[in-house]
This record gives structure tokens, sequence and C-alpha cells, in this order.
């Protein structure tokens, strides 16, 4: 055996090393115990990371005050955990510089870093809400507003969108074109004409949820006031399910949610399509019901004229406006004489003889003698214009054109007639325009001035009703929930 401190040959059982003198029961160090453990050949190569008399050498190349930070440190013990340190830096710093590539590499490849930014609860907060018709059908009963009580799903909401698109359309007929609108590619790429910060979709869609607050306001009024649909209104919509059905087999489809899944979404049923309509009838309804009892009398329409001179002047109304009117009319054409035959064709732009016209003039006086010789009523009028008159816009309605007012494009001396102050009903004369000599038969009329501050100061009453009715029944919409399916227009 060996002697365990000094590793002296020891004789079986000899308890004290003759070498040391060290007593073999008594314990080993521990600091020479670690020693041992290391080879003797490695222990030449084990070194400390940092020598501990090399703190003052390292501190001479510091300023004085971190000098003496350092040397302070020199009094405590080092930490094993404080081993690990370089090691997390290290990785720390990896990390970093593989985030400065990716950000480097988003930036070159035209990453838009607002995507990463929460967006805000508006019509801005997608930049399309269109989905595949699988997605819409799953996402037709989700909630995406509400006012009062009362929901729009995207399905509700796909209605709207589709007949506000469709007003969109009728509205504006072939002019669609000029205002930019291609209906061959998505609302959703295409800036709106109106406001060029929204695309068309956005702006049809806003329209179309601001359609249902307007149509709830006023069916949450009529409801708090006990107005009920009656007469006309709940005929048709009683009369609506057997239309539609007549509808569904005429086109060729099985169901009525067939037909109607075809042409508005993938997601529209026919009870949803009937609470529609519902809706749409009893806020038109109470409307209408409205207006006849808000409608101003003419002392408080005077009133209020007296009260809004200079306002009112600014937009344009005055009192020497002229009137809007309704008025009868039967046109006589001059015609071109050709070996003693006269021609039917006529334009604008032709020029005719004195002869031609005093023979146009002398037809037009012979039918207006020929109506007072009769009866001399409105009713005769229209007839004798049915028979003789030359304009194929009024041929089949006794000559009448209605509610014709200041500023409108009719011929001039045609409006002038027409928008006359000093006119009563049943005046007649012969007027004379590029066109031809028009007998002329006055129906009715009022001063444009009066209708326009009647209906401003009826459009500011009801919009007071809604208005209330929108603060009482706030709606709150949540956009990021929307969901609608691409619009068919074939």
């Amino acid at each position: 055996m060996n002697c365990k401190f000094c590793n002296a040959e020891l004789e079986q059982e000899q308890l004290v090393c003759p070498a040391c003198g060290k007593s073999q029961a008594e314990e080993q160090p521990a600091e020479e115990t670690a020693a041992q453990v290391i080879p003797e050949e490695a222990a030449e190569e084990v070194t400390p990371v940092i020598p501990v008399n090399s703190f003052e050498e390292v501190a001479q190349e510091l300023p004085e005050e971190l000098a003496e930070e350092t040397e302070a440190k020199t009094q405590e013990p080092v930490k094993e955990k404080g081993k690990k340190a370089p090691l997390i830096l290290a990785i720390i710093a990896a990390v970093a510089a593989l985030g400065c590539l990716a950000v480097l590499l988003m930036i070159a490849l035209g990453f838009n870093f607002k995507s990463l930014l929460p967006r805000k609860n508006d019509i801005f907060n997608k930049d399309s809400y269109t989905v595949a018709d699988s997605k819409a059908a799953k996402k037709g009963d989700v909630v995406i507003a509400t006012m009062g009580g009362r929901k729009l799903t995207n399905a509700h909401l796909q209605i709207y969108y589709r007949m506000q698109v469709l007003d969109f359309l009728n509205y504006y007929g072939n002019y669609v074109s000029q205002l930019g609108l291609d209906l061959e590619k998505p609302l959703s790429e295409q800036k709106c004409y109106f406001d060029d910060t929204k695309t068309w979709e956005q702006y049809l869609l806003g329209a179309s949820i601001e359609n249902w607050q307007n149509y709830q306001a006023m069916a949450l009024l009529a409801e708090e006031n006990g107005f009920q649909l009656e007469g006309e209104w709940l005929e048709s919509l009683e009369k609506l399910p057997e239309d539609l059905q007549a509808q569904a087999e005429q086109g060729g489809h099985k169901t009525v949610d067939e037909l109607l899944k075809s042409v508005i979404g993938p997601a529209c049923t026919e009870e949803l399509y009937l609470e529609y309509v519902r809706l749409a009838y009893t806020s038109n309804a109470y409307y209408t019901y409205l207006s006849e009892e808000l409608t101003p009398t003419e002392e408080e329409v005077s009133a209020y004229y007296d009260e809004n001179v200079e306002a009112l002047a600014a937009e344009g109304i005055s009192r020497e406006m002229g009137n809007i009117a309704d008025v009868r009319h039967i046109l006589i054409c001059p015609k071109h004489e050709t070996e003693g035959e006269t021609t039917e064709e006529s334009t604008a732009e032709d020029t005719y003889t004195e002869e031609e016209w005093a023979a146009c003039l002398a037809e037009a006086e012979k039918i207006l003698e020929e109506w007072k010789s009769g009866e001399a009523t409105e009713d005769s009028f229209a007839e004798l214009a049915n028979k003789y008159t030359e304009d194929p816009g009024s041929s089949t309605t006794g000559g009448l054109y209605e509610d014709i007012a200041p500023g409108d494009s009719y011929v001039e001396n045609f409006l002038n007639w027409t928008i006359d102050m000093n006119r009563q009903t049943g005046d007649t004369e012969i007027v004379k325009t590029e066109y031809g000599y028009h007998i002329m038969y006055y129906v009715e009329g009022e001063p444009y001035w009066f209708g326009l501050v009647q209906e401003k100061l009826l459009s500011d009453r009801i919009f007071e009703k809604g208005n209330a009715a929108e603060e009482k029944w706030p709606m709150k919409v949540t956009y990021s929930k929307i969901a609608i399916s691409e619009l068919k227009f074939s």
C-alpha cells in the first residue's frame, strides 16, 4: 500500500508513514484531494482563466475611477456561475445578428412593416374583406355589428352590400366606367373615385353598414312609438314568399334558398332575406310617416327663411328663383318643302326658311284654336298632345313634364316660360324654340325657394330624430370580423 499523503510505499498494516510521519487514519484536506484528481501531465496545462495577480496589471491600463472599482472587485471571491456570462453574451449577440440580417432581408424583399402594427377598428382594418365562398358561408353567422339589441351578421351584410352596389350601378348607369370602376376587376383593388383613401369595396361596404344603421334607427323609433306595418307595405311583404318561389322556378332553381345563394351570396337564405325586406319596409314606412308628421307649414317655412336669409343666399336660395312646375306641351316642328311636299325629318341644326317657320306656326295656332273651341280642359289638352305632338319623350303621356325647376337642362325658351313666377294654372301660349313651336299648358307650380326651404327644414327635423336614435342606441362594429363573398355582376 502507499501513503495517502506522500504516496510513499508502506508495508502491510503500517499506520504511520516513515517518510512524512503522517497517520493514515487522518482525513486528506479537500484542496489536496482535488489536486490528486488531475493527472500529473494534465495538471501542468491547467491554468486559471485570469491569474489572481494579473488584476493589478489590468487595473493600471484603466482610467482612475474604473481602476478603483476593479481593485475593489479583486477582494471578492470569483463565483463559478460567473464563468457562464461570456457564453450567454455570445448567444445573445448571435441572435441579435440574425435578427438584423432578417430585417435587412425583409427590407430588400419589400416587406411592409406596417402590416405588423395593430389595425384600427374602422373600414381600413382590412385591405380586402372578400373571401372564398366556402369561408363566407362558414362565417355567415358571425356578428359584426350591434345596435339596440339588434345584430348584423356577415350573411345580413352580404345582402346590404349587394343591394348597395346594385343601387349604385343603377344610379350611375353608363357613367360607371367614367368613374374608374371596372366591374371585371376586384373592387378591393380599385381606388374609389369619390374618396381615393378608400377602395371601391371599402367605400361601398361602409355605405352598406351605414344603411343598416339608418334602417335600424327608424325601426327602433317605430317600435318605441308603437308603429306597425299596414296597408300596401304589409300586403307586399306577405306576398313576397310567393313571388320568390315563382322567381326560383322561373330561373330553374329547386328552392328559394338556392336562388338567393346564387344571386346574393352563399350564406343567404329565404329567412334572412325576408328579415332584410321587413326591416327595409318598416324603416321606409316610418320615414314616410315622420315626413308627413314633421312637414313644416307655410308659416314655419316663411319664418325659417326670414331668420336665415343670408345663410340661404349663400346656398343660392332666394325668393326670386322662379317656380318649380308641371306643364304639358304639343311640339310642332317646321318641315322642308320638296317639290310641293313636306318631309318629316327635322333636327335642331336644320335651317328653315321664313315660309317654313310660318307654316309651322300656323299649324300650332290651328291646334290651339281646336283646343279652345272644345272643352278647353287639361284632359282635352292631353288628348290633343297624344294626337299631334312631335316630341317622342311625351307623345304617350299627354305632353306632360313634371317638376321642371330653375337650372334644369331644358331648351331655354321652354324652361323660362315654365318657371315664370307669374304663371297660373290653365295658362296657354305658343313658344318658339330651335326645335319648333311648343303649344304650352301650365298645370301647376310653386315658388322654387319654398320647396327647397321646406325640404331643408324637414330634412333637419328627421335628421334630429335619427341622430337622437343613434345616440340612444349606438352602433358598435368589429371590422376585423367582416367576411363577404365576391360579387358576381353577370
